[in-house]
């Protein structure tokens, strides 16, 4: 393997993590918008309502996308690792689903 395709490779990872920690922030301020009911000022009866329209995400997505927001807020590990870029979304989706995790006994991620 060359130089140039080791690079091209890390280039590659580095900018996923980035998209990552670019999706969680974005998670984050889902969670605040719907906790603010700032969804109802364009019309909306909920914030998954809201995705399906303003952001043409399909219902069950859009869902998913405010369960894991919601999730993340009282879920730091898991928080950190998606922030970082280390876990992808799809990963932080499963692990919310986890039942009897909480502050105190998350798992290592």
């Amino acid at each position: 393997m060359s130089v140039s395709e080791t690079e091209a490779g890390r280039e590659l990872v580095a900018e996923w993590q980035g998209l990552q920690g670019r999706l969680a922030e974005w998670v984050l301020k889902l969670a605040e918008f719907d906790s603010a009911g700032l969804w109802a000022i364009d019309g909306f009866t909920s914030c998954v309502s809201w995705l399906e329209v303003k952001c043409d995400i399909a219902r069950g997505k859009a869902f998913e996308k405010v369960r894991v927001a919601h999730e993340l807020t009282r879920r730091p590990v898991i928080r950190s690792a998606f922030a970082a870029g280390t876990l992808p979304f799809t990963r932080a989706q499963a692990l919310t689903r986890l039942a009897g995790l909480d502050d105190e006994r998350e798992v290592s991620v």
